[in-house]
């Protein structure tokens, strides 16, 4: 007869699967041939557990274990736990319970090690998944060839968490090879790299070729053909060339889906709901958001449903009242809400639907929901990645201070980090100070320089007369800040002979309208925008509404939400696919649910901007 073994000190009545288990149990026990004819009271005869239904198999080795803590058990236990999809918390803690029970030297393997990392990725626990997997061991006697691929796949997954795009593709693109005879892993890991080289600044996409084995240079190939892609014929066409120069690339497997995603067509038609601020101190964002949403519906034609408008007052619990009320109703999709707070608040919603939120989010999003934004952190990341693709990689940065210059330079420092690179130096100004001029110029290097001509003249004996040199270190200048503030730093810059760096700025640099007299301090420099600003062609608006638009990027931002919307589908089935509108050029980054932007870029010549990439394609 076979003992199910409870908890010490713990009973509970046996439930009718309980009983049945334990009938089968002795009727197996019974029919089943003993090599033992007397055996000991203290014997066990134990059902079949690879027969039993998952759940139950995992609870009743948990229950062993905990009445018998052996290390074996354990570990049968916890790997019982994890193969629940999905584990219950309970179970979950249970599981952490035995673990943490467990001596020291019974987790100290790779094998055991990758276990305990496997557990606590289950609870979401990143960080400790990554202080428990540890370094590979080569030499450890447990890294069998399974160990090894399971390691790489959580360690994928781990730097995905930790929105480590660049790396996490490295990492997968080395598993890859590996999963030649795991067809369904195989499959999965080939959409994630996909999703991936979505994810990836074009920077980043640059790195790859010539840096990874010839897989990693293929893939990209293949990416950026298909991204250029606008047609069904011209899919066809890329993927055939692609195949001809890699008949066994492992990509070839994800081609027939892909080629079918072109041309990249509207999701099914429905209603549309807008959750905007139309009152209280986000109106006008609201309202200029709107325009453009508006412009984008009528221009897109009809058969897309109704457009349903709600002021959400800049409430957060109004916009999630708001959007409850929409789910319930049978709208096709959400556009909305905007203020920070109440994406938050949404995006914590149980129940959703296809939904672009105008502003980020630091909580978790399903996939349903996604996030659209115009913000200073990616302006930074725009720059940061173009200065790269430039080969320009050691920047001094000049930021106003306050909480603006703080999040421009958050967002910079992190992605010069993706490149391995950091500032020369990040010096935070006020720019209506009275030394302005000194700061600047101890910026530059030129109290330096001064104090070298200086000395070498006293050593020397010598009245020398030299110019102070900008310091050499650096390769270009990153400044951030209102059209105004840029106004009074640059000239500075001027003055100490700067300018024959290249200089590089945020979209604030420009102020919507084009000023020669006014601007006329601030030719040469470089910044990234939105491309209807400088592109008056265009089925959404003429140029007369453009000249009396108040805030007409966030005009442009309501435009490409609206398109966006009516497209989201497609694209996260097939995360190539770009969309072309009034703010940037879109992809989706399929892991954290954001809407990417590639921005115009404009340089300021004659005292005006002029765009600099009418013909650069996107990559």
């Amino acid at each position: 007869m076979t003992r199910i073994p409870e908890r010490a000190g713990h009973t509970r009545p046996l439930s009718r699967l309980a009983l049945l288990l334990l009938a089968t149990a002795i009727v197996v026990g019974c029919a089943t041939p003993r090599p033992d004819p007397e055996p000991t009271p203290d014997a066990e005869v134990r059902p079949d557990l690879a027969e039993l239904p998952p759940e139950v198999r995992a609870s009743l080795l948990l229950s062993e274990a905990r009445s018998r803590p052996e290390p074996d058990l354990v570990r049968r236990a916890i790997e019982a736990v994890l193969a629940l999809d999905p584990a219950t918390p309970d179970q979950l803690n249970r599981a952490e319970a035995l673990w943490a029970e467990l001596p020291d030297a019974a987790r100290d393997t790779q094998e055991a090690r990758l276990l305990g990392a496997r557990l606590a990725a289950a609870q979401r626990d990143w960080e400790l998944a990554r202080e428990r997997l540890g370094a590979d061991d080569p030499d450890d006697p447990t890294r069998s060839p399974e160990v090894y691929r399971q390691g790489l796949a959580l360690h994928a997954r781990m730097l995905e968490q930790e929105s480590q795009w660049y790396q996490a593709l490295d990492t997968r693109l080395r598993l890859d090879r590996l999963l030649i005879m795991e067809p369904d892993t195989h499959a999965e890991n080939q959409q994630r790299i996909w999703g991936l080289l979505a994810a990836l600044r074009p920077a980043q996409r640059d790195r790859i070729v010539g840096n990874h084995p010839p897989d990693g240079d293929a893939w990209v190939s293949l990416f950026r053909l298909l991204r250029a892609a606008d047609t069904e014929e011209q899919a066809h066409l890329a993927a055939g060339l692609w195949r001809e120069r890699h008949p066994a690339h492992p990509a070839n497997s994800l081609l027939p889906e892909l080629v079918a995603s072109h041309p990249l067509v509207a999701d099914a038609p429905g209603d549309t709901l807008v959750l905007l601020p139309l009152s209280g101190d986000l109106a006008a964002l609201g309202n200029a958001i709107l325009d453009g949403i508006t412009r984008a519906y009528y221009a897109e034609g009809g058969g897309n449903g109704r457009l349903i408008v709600r002021d959400t007052r800049g409430e957060p619990d109004g916009a999630a009242a708001l959007y409850r009320r929409g789910v319930d109703s049978g709208v096709a999709r959400i556009i909305g809400p905007l203020r920070r707070e109440s994406v938050s608040q949404v995006a914590a919603s149980d129940q959703t639907l296809p939904t672009i939120l105008l502003n980020r989010t630091e909580v978790s999003t399903p996939s349903e929901l996604t996030t659209l934004a115009l913000n200073p952190e990616e302006d930074a990341r725009a720059v940061a990645d173009r200065a790269a693709r430039a080969g320009w990689h050691h920047p001094l940065v000049l930021l106003p201070e306050g909480a603006f210059g703080d999040r421009v330079a958050s967002a910079f420092r992190a992605a010069l980090a993706d490149e391995d690179r950091r500032p020369r130096d990040v010096i935070r100004i006020q720019p209506s100070a009275g030394e302005l001029n000194a700061t600047i110029g101890n910026a530059l290097g030129i109290q330096q320089s001064e104090a070298r001509i200086r000395d070498v003249a006293r050593r020397t004996g010598l009245e020398l007369e030299g110019d102070p040199q900008v310091r050499a270190d650096v390769d270009h200048i990153f400044i951030a800040g209102t059209a105004p503030q840029v106004r009074r730093i640059v000239p500075h810059l001027h003055f100490h002979r700067a300018s024959q760096l290249p200089m590089m700025a945020t979209p604030h640099v420009y102020s919507g309208r084009p000023d020669a007299n006014r601007d006329a301090d601030l030719n040469g420099i470089v910044f990234p925008d939105t491309p209807r600003l400088f592109d008056r062609v265009s089925p959404l608006a003429d140029d007369e509404q453009a000249r009396d638009e108040a805030l007409p990027r966030f005009v442009a931002l309501g435009m490409d939400a609206m398109r966006l919307s009516l497209r989201q589908d497609g694209i996260r089935n097939a995360p190539h696919h770009q969309l072309t509108g009034g703010a940037g050029t879109w992809s989706l980054n399929p892991f954290n649910h954001e809407w990417v932007r590639e921005p115009a870029w404009a340089r300021f010549e004659g005292g005006e901007p002029r765009r600099i990439d009418v013909h650069a394609g996107g990559s």
